[in-house]
């Protein structure tokens, strides 16, 4: 079965080239999440990756994130920060902490 996720782009409100993700990040919807990111993050400049609506991320979301570190700029919710910290993804990018 595979996990709900939703992924939309945009722009931040200063312009920046934004992608939303919503739901779980796991095994069986990382390809998606891959090719989301992948199609989202320029050749240049930075993307701004909102993961503060993501319930579950597993280690194959997180592998994800790492093999994009030099480019993406992320935001989580409180109930992530733990998981970001003890795998040491803040660093190596940007990783923000929004309060819900």
């Amino acid at each position: 079965m595979t996990a709900d996720l939703e992924i939309t782009t945009g722009s931040a409100a200063d312009g920046t080239p934004s992608m939303t993700v919503v739901g779980e990040i796991d095994l069986s919807n990382v390809d998606e999440f891959t090719e989301g990111l992948r199609a989202a993050v320029g050749p240049e400049g930075r993307l701004l990756v909102d993961l503060t609506r993501v319930d579950y991320l597993d280690s194959a979301a997180l592998a994800v994130l790492f093999s994009h570190a030099d480019r993406v700029d992320i935001r989580i919710s409180p109930l992530n920060q733990r998981l970001f910290n003890v795998y040491g993804l803040d660093q190596v990018t940007s990783v923000r902490v929004v309060p819900d």
